[in-house]
């Protein structure tokens, strides 16, 4: 079994394994070890992403520049020398320019493939932490609470599918694999969006690259972020009911993001069909 299939059969609360015979403190020691490697996969996917974003920055720049350049700035560069030692000279910069935007798109390529690898690797950990957190419940024999217990029954944020899956995608722009944090659902402009479960606003404002969003905490270190709203009235410090109003979308997809205690997760199998 995959770790994603792993954590799918968790949340709906399928049997995994047969090791609960441990000690209850030998599985809580091995759960803070695997949450702790997933906090500092965490804060080092972020790094990497805010370098690779930074990369792909410059590199557009680049790509723009020497678009300009291959349509004739090149020629009258060149046509400008004024003696052929300066025109090799030119020449020759011209060539030490696109070594460097051929290193700089490698770098690009390679910073994304770590952080990729790195979210898989946070995966496999979480999978696992939330498996030792099964397991310490069979062993305590209690059952889940909050959020975790209407895993798979959740309200959907709009009654649309899900066009962008959570994890690894190609980056039509780029070329590239990335990762998304979140899933995205298909829906339209003014199509009102509603919370997937009660829960308090935490914050209220854009998130980059993603439009105007929201935050709101369920409780046991839950928080989803809904993003791409046209507009909502909601302020910080606010209390929902499971499917209450929290604006309207922009359409044509909406943005959601399912994390716990600042790891996060495939929203697909907690929502409800």
């Amino acid at each position: 079994m995959t770790a994603r299939a792993l954590a799918a059969a968790l949340v709906f609360g399928f049997a995994v394994d047969a090791s609960a015979n441990r000690p209850t403190q030998a599985l809580e020691a091995d759960r803070q070890a695997a949450e702790a490697e997933v906090r500092d996969l965490e804060r080092r996917a972020h790094a990497l992403d805010e370098q690779a974003a930074l990369r792909q920055d410059r590199l557009r720049q680049r790509i723009r520049a020497l678009y300009k350049l291959s349509s004739g700035g090149y020629l009258r560069l060149l046509a400008g020398a004024e003696s052929a030692a300066e025109l090799g000279t030119r020449h020759q910069a011209i060539g030490r320019v696109l070594s460097r935007d051929l290193e700089e798109l490698l770098a690009v390529r390679e910073e994304a493939a770590a952080l990729d690898a790195d979210q898989a690797r946070r995966v496999d950990q979480l999978a696992r932490a939330v498996a030792l957190g099964h397991e310490l419940r069979l062993a305590s024999e209690e059952p889940p609470t909050g959020l975790e217990a209407r895993a798979g029954k959740l309200s959907r944020p709009v009654p649309g599918p899900i066009v962008g899956a959570f994890g690894a995608f190609r980056d039509p722009e780029l070329g590239l694999e990335r990762s998304r944090r979140g899933v995205e659902l298909r829906t339209h402009a003014g199509q009102t969006v509603r919370a997937i479960a009660a829960g308090q606003v935490r914050w209220v404002g854009d998130v980059p690259g993603l439009g105007r969003g929201l935050a709101i905490d369920h409780g046991d270190g839950y928080l989803t972020i809904t993003a791409r709203l046209a507009s909502t009235r909601l302020t910080p410090g606010e209390l929902l009911a499971e499917g209450a109003p929290v604006g309207e979308a922009a359409g044509p997809t909406l943005y959601m993001e399912l994390a716990q205690d600042g790891t996060p997760i495939d929203p697909a199998p907690w929502l409800s069909r």
